[in-house]
């Protein structure tokens, strides 16, 4: 009987996030309430939750601004479906990770089609962070440039995951690249690297707070069966990547050493940076911009009751997302600005950049 309570008041949760929440009758009177939307990633996915958690926040925190949330297949669906409407355009903020916004403000690949109508995308505040690398069960491949003729699993060309697994060993020079035995069986390649058949394999760490990492339940699963070791790009590599790929592809951060027990991984491991950000175009009013910060700021405690990857939501982390200031929100830059919260791409390289 109390798992059904339980089952059914989180149902009952789930289904009126869209509705408002409660604020008292002088907060109605002294500003009419607005609605926005949170586009976020699929249903269930911690994405999604930070969404839900972000919504139920301003509903129960802000006096005037009532959010819903809302699911999607990712990045380009959202800014495409949220660029092409003129009402979206005014009251949506959405789950944007920092390549496509990248591409988007570039006209390029997926948005060269009606590309003028994303090119103005501005960042709000940053959502959540993974770092990526490579990792092994052979203690002596240490650096990219020793994968050279290895069999790496990643997952199917075409797909982002493969992209970033490639652009981060081309890192070591394209020769490291074009030498590797690429096997596309995503999570499978780590059961292949048990009995002999892969010799490295992409994996993340989601952040969950400073200087805090954990792994993803598939690699939880290998490090239980076997000592796993983690391949570092150099400084060098990490920016011969930009240069060759883009600032996407070059921004970095620092999976510090025994983040997972002592001597796992035995040194600091400089990986690629997944950044993602909830982002808005400009028509959104600049006072709606600013009061979801405030809000956001103001309660960002709450976030980790949500999600572990709330436990990564502090001020000193809003603004870690490489983009420029001149790309933030100006209802965003003006908050910051005003509570001395640091942003922008020069900040964000200070954090994160350096191994």
């Amino acid at each position: 009987m109390r798992r059904f309570v339980k089952i059914t008041l989180a149902l009952l949760c789930a289904a009126t996030v869209g509705m408002a929440g409660p604020y008292t009758a002088d907060a109605a009177k002294a500003k009419k309430p607005t609605r926005v939307e949170i586009r976020t990633t699929t249903f269930g996915g911690s994405g999604y939750i930070l969404g839900f958690g972000a919504t139920d926040i301003l509903n129960k925190k802000s006096g005037w601004v009532r959010g819903s949330v809302l699911e999607s297949s990712g990045t380009p669906e959202n800014i495409k479906i949220v660029g092409q409407d003129p009402k979206k355009r005014k009251r949506t903020f959405f789950t944007t990770s920092f390549e496509m916004f990248e591409r988007a403000q570039k006209g390029q690949s997926p948005f060269e089609d009606k590309s003028e109508l994303y090119k103005n995308l501005k960042v709000l505040i940053n959502e959540q962070k993974l770092v990526a690398y490579l990792i092994t069960l052979d203690p002596n491949i240490k650096t990219l440039d020793q994968l050279r003729g290895k069999r790496v699993a990643t997952w199917p060309k075409g797909t982002t995951k493969f992209h970033l697994t490639h652009n981060l060993i081309a890192g070591a020079g394209k020769d490291v690249a074009d030498s590797i035995k690429w096997q596309f069986t995503g999570y499978g390649g780590y059961s292949d690297m048990l009995v002999g058949k892969v010799d490295a394999a992409l994996a993340f760490s989601p952040e969950r707070g400073r200087n805090v990492f954990t792994t993803v339940p598939k690699m939880k699963a290998l490090m239980t069966k076997r000592r796993v070791y983690f391949v570092s790009a150099t400084p060098a590599q990490r920016k011969k990547s930009a240069e060759l790929f883009g600032d996407a592809y070059g921004a970095s951060m620092t999976l510090p050493a025994n983040s997972f027990g002592k001597d796992i991984p035995r040194e600091d491991v400089l990986g690629f940076a997944i950044i993602i950000a909830w982002s808005a175009y400009p028509e959104m009013p600049d006072k709606v911009a600013y009061e979801i910060i405030k809000t956001l700021h103001e309660n960002y405690g709450m976030m980790k009751e949500y999600h572990s990857a709330g436990k990564a939501w502090f001020p000193e982390n809003f603004g870690t997302y490489p983009a420029s200031k001149e790309a933030y929100h100006p209802g965003a830059r003006k908050y910051y600005d005003e509570k001395g919260i640091h942003y922008g791409r020069e900040y964000y390289l200070g954090v994160y950049g350096k191994k």
